[in-house]
């Protein structure tokens, strides 16, 4: 037990940064605690359940959340949004949360990592951009060699940015750039925004409040790096729903309606609903506008279908092959076992 907390420690590290891992206990504290009255037919209505989200992770739980889909179908929910991804992924490895999204490599570094999780939806497409800044001359990829870029080094942006431009244009962001590693979406905004550096890794809602405000132009989004690679016509999944394997053996119910109230937000999502809209503002602190203009810029995911668990697994393999944070076989040379023990679908 010692040696996997050891290891799990050393991930969050990996994740987020030694700065991140000293912000993991403050990060983790609930900010709000909702219950409904009855709970849901069947088993659980007894139980409160604990889900945790990024406050800038732009999913679809955030609306969820604030719009009270889980318990208006009865179920008692304690809420916990997150500013670090080391204090998401904290909160899920060391058992103090049932239910978390998280992003795709981020997760599958957890599964490598020995933390036990059940992948039982997807919640939105890819969202990540390479940004350059006001006054410089950046205008490719190749450019990037030697300039300071910003970017969130253990989350999935970065790292599957990095792994297109390795395999495409055969550098790597993390040494032949001068790379400045943040911790979260705003300290890569500010790092752009004043000028520290030429360029930055980002992702939706962060990309537009940049673009809006003038402050960076948008050079490659990854939905277009993962088409000149994979083929147009697919979305790529970015963001996934995790929930610890105990949970969804023995509550499919509560599964199930995480996914229908995804694919109720995804609705508002593409309506750029006036409710959506105000519940994504509460959490993120963003103005209205940008909040809207980042909901056309996205796509909203929900369920899990075999071409979601395929599209992951590719992407997982892609960034094994050609990215720097993964670093088990299975996602290369035994992707069942990863289909296997990983996903779970609940109809």
């Amino acid at each position: 037990m010692a040696t996997n907390r050891r290891a799990f420690l050393r991930g969050a590290v990996a994740v987020g940064g030694a700065a991140g891992l000293a912000l993991l206990s403050a990060a983790c504290v609930p900010s709000s605690r909702s219950s409904a009255a009855d709970g849901p037919s069947g088993s659980g209505q007894d139980r409160t359940f604990r889900l945790a989200y990024l406050t800038l992770g732009w999913a679809g739980i955030e609306v969820i959340h604030q719009l009270g889909l889980l318990e208006a179908k009865g179920w008692k929910i304690e809420w916990q949004n997150v500013d670090l991804i080391p204090g998401v992924v904290n909160a899920f490895g060391s058992g103090q949360v049932d239910l978390i999204d998280m992003s795709t490599v981020v997760g599958a570094q957890m599964y490598e990592q020995g933390i036990k999780l059940s992948v039982f939806g997807v919640c939105v497409g890819s969202l990540g951009a390479v940004l350059a800044g006001t006054g410089t001359n950046i205008r490719s990829l190749p450019e990037l060699q030697g300039r300071k870029v910003a970017g969130i080094p253990g989350g999935t942006t970065t790292q599957e940015l990095n792994a297109h431009i390795r395999r495409t244009h055969g550098f790597d962001l993390f040494t032949d750039t001068q790379f400045v590693q943040a911790s979260a979406p705003p300290d890569v905004a500010n790092l752009l925004i004043k000028g520290d550096v030429e360029a930055a890794l980002i992702w939706e809602p962060t990309v537009t409040q940049l673009t809006q405000s003038g402050a960076g132009t948008v050079i490659a989004t990854q939905q277009q790096l993962w088409e000149q690679t994979f083929g147009g016509g697919a979305t790529e999944v970015h963001v996934m729903y995790v929930a610890r394997p105990e949970i969804a053996q023995q509550y499919p119910a509560l599964l199930r309606d995480v996914n229908a109230a995804q694919a109720q937000v995804a609705e508002l999502w593409k309506q750029r609903d006036p409710k959506a809209v105000e519940a994504m503002v509460k959490v993120t602190k963003l103005p209205e506008d940008v909040v809207r203009e980042a909901y056309g810029r996205t796509t909203p995911l929900s369920g899990l279908a075999d071409q979601d668990i395929e599209a992951i697994l590719q992407q997982l393999q892609f960034n094994r092959e050609h990215g720097t944070i993964l670093q088990s076989d299975v996602w290369t040379q035994d992707p069942a076992t990863a289909r296997r023990e990983i996903f779970v679908q609940t109809g």
